[in-house]
């Protein structure tokens, strides 16, 4: 057999549409797609002009060379025909939206598309009939069957969930049998589960079917759920509540929409539970805002939401046995007894909801030590008011500006009935009289308190105005009149 030029050319792009099919060097789909298109339309045009028109082709006489050469040149074209269609499947932005980015709705289309090829190839170009081969075909599936039972169970189960689209690739999930974490990938056979673990559960596509399941990222990734706190009896639940709900004020993770509720939900002989309602963002945040609100709650109860009773020209004397007010970093360098003669020195306060402990651009060199309630610090900028964060029982407040003079940085406003207690710099001046080495003290005692995580508020508001390296020039300027 001797082939005319537009048959060697013909010839020439039926190799290369071969060798792009098994091409694996190019990774990106849009080049792969765009060559391969030009490759079929380039091989189209060329089997129209030397055969005939793919659908309906006019082969030489029987039991020649031609006929196979033309036989295998439009086979050829109906597998590169098959392999175009596929790629426009897999490309498709719907096609992909449906597969929720899975292989299993792609998987099954692009197989029945080969299928419906083979058969379209068996009956045109070799004119074979195709309805023995179905009925045989349909024995041997009956076989294959009863001995796959369970791998086509898992492929039938893929196959409706998909069509179900109930979840898909980077979801939340949560399965029955406490597998929890990200979906990563949806096949044939099962899902795969990137749990909190850091671990990979394969979950067979049957069981799925079977299971119950809750997909955490839809509609939203919002999360919510629920703590339970005791509480004695011999507490109204209405100053319990009170109190949870100052602590929900104090974890940031807490959404304000939905707001957080609590309920009383069982009363006891000693103790009554109280149950928090919250929301978060998404559940990466679940369990550190759950640790920060039970916390949070416990340092409110130690609170007890009261003020203080101490000796002072505005207040009772202390309780014995309690710890101190002043038992802060700043003051770790001074003895027991130096502390309680400061602390016979403490000013309380009392503000009300709205009231404001200290003003931005403020010059009163107090320290501010919180009893009870909730305060928001908040800074100007500009034209704008920027909330820093919130304090609360135990946090202090106000240390940079006691120690050097230093106007606030910020205003702190009460979000609740708050008790604190005020400490000036006068009172702190004779210890330094008597020993100047406690400024050095109070200098690393203040750097080591802002290097903790929960101080981060407070402590912004003093470097705002004063920069680490300068803290100990400033302190020793401010009280330069008693050195």
């Amino acid at each position: 057999m001797i082939f005319a030029p537009e048959q060697i050319v013909t010839t020439i792009l039926t190799g290369a549409g071969l060798l792009h099919w098994w091409a694996l060097g190019m990774r990106q789909s849009w080049l792969r797609f765009a060559s391969g298109a030009a490759l079929f339309a380039m091989l189209t045009t060329a089997v129209i002009y030397t055969i005939g028109s793919p659908l309906q082709p006019h082969f030489a006489d029987m039991f020649s060379g031609e006929r196979l050469w033309q036989q295998v040149v439009i086979t050829v074209w109906w597998l590169l025909a098959a392999r175009f269609a596929v790629e426009v499947t897999r490309t498709s932005v719907v096609i992909r939206r449906i597969a929720g980015e899975g292989r299993l709705f792609s998987d099954l289309l692009a197989g029945l598309i080969y299928l419906a090829v083979a058969l379209t190839i068996i009956k045109t170009v070799f004119s074979f009939p195709i309805g023995g081969l179905v009925a045989t075909s349909g024995i041997i599936a009956i076989v294959l069957g009863l001995a796959l039972q369970n791998t086509l169970a898992d492929v039938f189960a893929g196959i409706a969930v998909g069509i179900e689209r109930p979840y898909a690739i980077g979801d939340l999930v949560w399965f029955e049998g406490a597998i929890e974490g990200e979906i990563v990938q949806i096949n044939w056979r099962s899902v795969q589960v990137k749990t909190v673990g850091n671990d990979i559960a394969t979950i067979p596509n049957s069981v799925v079917a079977k299971s119950r399941f809750i997909n955490r990222s839809v509609p939203s990734m919002r999360r919510s759920d629920s703590v339970q706190v005791p509480a004695p009896r011999t507490h109204t639940p209405e100053h319990v509540i009170a109190l949870i709900q100052q602590a929900i004020l104090l974890c940031p993770n807490v959404l304000e929409k939905p707001p957080a509720s609590v309920a009383l939900v069982r009363v006891g002989k000693r103790l009554n539970h109280y149950e928090i309602s919250f929301s978060v963002a998404n559940s990466s945040l679940l369990w550190q805002t759950k640790s920060m609100l039970l916390r949070e709650v416990l340092r409110q109860f130690s609170s007890g939401g009261g003020a203080f009773h101490l000796h002072s020209h505005h207040s009772e004397p202390p309780e014995p046995g309690r710890h101190s007010i002043l038992d802060i970093d700043l003051f770790e360098p001074l003895s027991r007894e130096k502390r309680d003669e400061l602390e016979g020195k403490l000013i309380y306060r009392s503000l009300q909801t709205g009231d404001t402990l200290f003003a931005q651009g403020d010059t009163e060199a107090s320290l501010f030590i919180i009893k009870s309630g909730v305060l928001e610090v908040s800074r100007q900028e500009k034209h704008d008011s920027i909330v820093i964060g919130r304090i609360g029982p135990g946090d202090d407040i106000g240390e940079i500006g006691m120690l050097t003079g230093a106007p606030h940085a910020a205003t702190v406003r009460a979000l609740t009935p708050v008790a604190a207690y005020e400490l000036r710099k006068e009172f702190v001046a004779p210890l330094i009289k008597e020993d100047p080495n406690l400024l050095r003290a109070f200098e690393v005692s203040a750097r080591r308190g802002q290097a903790r995580i929960d101080r981060s508020v407070a402590t912004n508001v003093g470097m705002q105005t004063v920069p680490p390296a300068q803290l100990l020039d400033r302190m020793r300027a401010f009280f330069a009149h008693v050195l």
